[in-house]
C-alpha cells in the first residue's frame, strides 16, 4: 500500500500514532497470512487467524459487527511504546491464536483416522526464526513501496528492471532509452535510499 504520510505505518505505530483498521488491516492481513501459512495452518484457517489476531490487537469485537472491509474510521489501534518492540508484541498475538486455532482443529480431527497426517505448529524457536524471516521480507516490501514513492519513476524503473530482475544492464538502458552509466547510478541511488528508509522502518 502507498505510504500516506512521511512517516510510516511502522514509525507511526511504535510512535503511538493512533492507526485506522482499514490501514492497519491492509497492511498487515498479508504478514498474518503467511505466518498463518508457516503454521502449517489451512486457507480458511489462515483468514480465521487474521481475523482472531485483529480482533485482539483493536480489542474491539470486529467479527459479526463490521465487514473487515468496511470497518468504520474511527475503530483504531493505538500502541503503546512501553510495551516494547511492536513486532515481538504482534508476533506473540499470532503465535498465541495461531495455537489456539490449531487445538480447535484437533478436537475436531479423529485420532482413529489413519490416514489423518499428524501436523504440529513450529516450536517456539522454530517459530522466532520464521518470523523474523517475515518480518524481514515484510519490512523489505514496505521499504520498496517507500522508495517508488521517493525517486523519479524513470530511476526506480532502471533499478528495479537492474537490480531486482537481474537483466543486462545494456537491455536495461535501451529499453528505458538510458545510458549505461545512468542506470549504475540509478541502482546506487536506489540501493543507498532503500537502505535509509529500511533503518527508517527498523526498531531501535
Amino acid at each position: 500500500m502507498a505510504f500516506t504520510t512521511k512517516k510510516s505505518l511502522l514509525a507511526k505505530v511504535r510512535s503511538g500514532d493512533e492507526i485506522s483498521w482499514l490501514e492497519f488491516y491492509t497492511t498487515y492481513k498479508p504478514l498474518i497470512l503467511l505466518c498463518g501459512g508457516d503454521c502449517g495452518l489451512t486457507q480458511d484457517e489462515k483468514e480465521e487467524l487474521v481475523q482472531k489476531v485483529m480482533c485482539e490487537i483493536f480489542q474491539k469485537d470486529i467479527i459479526g459487527k463490521y465487514d473487515p472491509d468496511n470497518v468504520p474510521s474511527h475503530v483504531v489501534f493505538k500502541y503503546d511504546p512501553a510495551k516494547g518492540r511492536f513486532r515481538h508484541y504482534l508476533r506473540k498475538i499470532i503465535r498465541y491464536q495461531a495455537i489456539k486455532i490449531y487445538e480447535q482443529r484437533r478436537k475436531h480431527e479423529s485420532i482413529d483416522a489413519v490416514d489423518s497426517p499428524v501436523r504440529s505448529l513450529p516450536s517456539n524457536d522454530e517459530w522466532k526464526a520464521v518470523w523474523d524471516d517475515e518480518w524481514y521480507k515484510h519490512v523489505l516490501h514496505m521499504a520498496m513501496t517507500e522508495l517508488k514513492s521517493r525517486v523519479q519513476p524513470e530511476t526506480y524503473a532502471a533499478f528495479e528492471m537492474y537490480a531486482v530482475q537481474n537483466r543486462k544492464v545494456e537491455d536495461v538502458a535501451s529499453f528505458l532509452n538510458l545510458s549505461v552509466a545512468s542506470v549504475y547510478t540509478a541502482k546506487s541511488r536506489c540501493i543507498s535510499t532503500l537502505r535509509e528508509i529500511i533503518k527508517e522502518l527498523e526498531e531501535k
